[in-house]
């Protein structure tokens, strides 16, 4: 329970960040996906928001302009993690290590 509650919390701060930037509800799934795996494909986002290939580029090439996400690599290897604009408090609540609690422990 505790990972969807973070989960929803890290969803919530981005989209809070987005929408005074003017940037479209659907692209806070890239950053999500960023936050909580450190990089993004074009392929996985197209199909998480079931876009075309060249809407899915044209929003991380947009994400890319403004600093919030980075390139790496070229054209089919290419994927993006964090840009120097991106929100550090989002990254530092996602990479927070989580204390598990044995159940059965007496």
């Amino acid at each position: 329970m505790f990972r969807v509650t973070d989960d929803a919390q890290q969803r919530m701060r981005l989209a809070e960040f987005a929408a005074p930037r003017g940037l479209a509800e659907r692209q806070v799934t890239a950053l999500h996906d960023v936050a909580v795996a450190g990089r993004v494909r074009r392929s996985r986002y197209q199909r998480a928001e079931v876009l075309s290939a060249k809407q899915a580029q044209r929003d991380l090439q947009e994400l890319t302009e403004v600093g919030l996400l980075a390139a790496v690599g070229r054209t089919r290897g290419r994927y993006y993690v964090p840009g120097d604009a991106y929100p550090a408090g989002v990254l530092e609540a996602a990479r927070a290590m989580l204390t598990l609690v044995d159940p059965y422990r007496d």
